[in-house]
This record gives C-alpha cells, sequence and structure tokens, in this order.
C-alpha cells in the first residue's frame, strides 16, 4: 500500500507542516494504518487505497489529522469526523462490495 507523493502533499498541507523526512514517515505510517482499518471493517482494499477517491481522501484527512502530533486540541473533533466518515463508507456498496 505504498502512499505517492501528491497524496502525501495533501495531508502535510492538511496539517499544515512542511516537507520533513521524520515528519513525512509518521504521515505515511498514519496514512497506512488508517487504510488498513478502513479494510479491517469491510471497506474494499483497491477503495482504501484509492488516492483520488474524495471520500477515502476526506477520512484520511480526519485519521490525519486526529492522529498526528502530540498535543491537538482538535483531536476529539477530528475523531469524531472520522468515525463518522468511515461509518459512511461502510453503508456505500460500491465501497464493500467487488463490481
Amino acid at each position: 500500500m505504498a502512499v505517492t507523493e501528491g497524496y502525501l502533499a495533501k495531508f502535510r498541507r492538511a496539517i499544515r507542516r512542511n516537507t520533513s523526512t521524520d515528519v513525512d514517515a509518521e504521515l505515511t505510517d498514519i496514512i497506512e494504518e488508517c487504510r488498513q482499518d478502513l479494510i479491517n471493517l469491510g471497506v474494499l482494499e483497491s477503495k482504501a487505497t484509492d488516492e483520488t477517491d474524495s471520500l477515502i481522501i476526506g477520512a484520511v484527512r480526519c485519521y490525519v489529522r486526529w492522529k498526528f502530533g502530540l498535543s491537538n486540541e482538535d483531536a476529539a473533533a477530528n475523531k469524531q469526523d472520522y468515525l463518522d466518515l468511515r461509518d459512511e463508507l461502510r453503508r456505500k456498496t460500491d465501497y464493500i462490495t467487488e463490481a
């Protein structure tokens, strides 16, 4: 489940960080963790790893904002946003069944 540079850049912007090897490594781990969470909950791997799908991007953005950093005052709101989006994805048949 490789993370492309362009995809990584979206989430670097979402957390308002400049390019950094350490930041990129942590973001990549968090993105892969989110993808695995979605897959474990029944979202197709092909959907969870689709770097162009706006719903997936939204879910990953909330997850990254929730998990990144040590002191994040918006973590609870971002966690809830992620939980809401992942539940929405699980209710959409095109995200949980092969075409």
